[in-house]
């Protein structure tokens, strides 16, 4: 079967949203980000906690509540729905949102988590976010990821990065992003011919 669902998780600096973007050019998918999320549910009339959950903030009792509760047997919330009605529709990358959780049963889906050490995170963050100073850098790297963190257990109960939890993990710290991307692709190659 196709893999036609590709969800990446990253360490912020990692590389991880600038792979996808390669990777959505490279097959034509549809590519799904914070910003994409966010203006689908604004032409859809949702907002609110909608919106913790699209930032990837640790979510407030309502939602945390929604999210524990997730397996029963009632409609799911809106959030979850827009990650899996939009997989539903046409091949995509998705970034971040858990969306790996989210489609882990289906044959046509992988995961794939991007790391990176923190001198090369550093290094990107300031050049990408006009950041002059390395301190500030790394705080704000370690905040980012530990609101990932933090979202990632609250919403699965699942440690955010473990490698155990994802399809394939990827070191760009000595690695382009092109090439990242070359291993993804190679990766969905092998495990779409296993599946024939």
């Amino acid at each position: 079967m196709e893999k036609t669902i590709i969800c990446i998780g990253r360490e912020y600096g990692s590389g991880g949203h600038a792979i996808g973007k390669i990777l959505a050019k490279r097959t034509g998918y549809e590519f799904y980000d914070k910003e994409r999320f966010i203006a689908i549910a604004k032409e859809r009339g949702f907002e609110g906690e909608v919106e913790e959950y699209l930032e990837e903030q640790p979510m407030n009792s309502l939602l945390y509540s929604i999210a524990m509760n997730y397996s029963r047997p009632k409609k799911k919330p809106f959030p979850f729905e827009l990650v899996e009605e939009l997989a539903a529709e046409k091949p995509c990358i998705i970034i971040g949102r858990c969306a790996g959780y989210l489609t882990r049963e289906q044959d046509n889906a992988f995961s794939v988590f991007i790391h990176a050490d923190m001198d090369k995170r550093i290094a990107a963050v300031m050049a990408r976010d006009h950041i002059n100073s390395r301190l500030k850098a790394k705080r704000k790297i370690e905040e980012i990821d530990e609101k990932r963190s933090t979202f990632r257990k609250e919403f699965t109960g699942e440690e955010w990065g473990q490698s155990k939890y994802y399809n394939l993990s990827i070191d760009t710290t000595h690695l382009s992003y092109q090439q990242a991307a070359d291993l993804i692709l190679y990766y969905k190659k092998l495990a779409e011919e296993a599946q024939k």
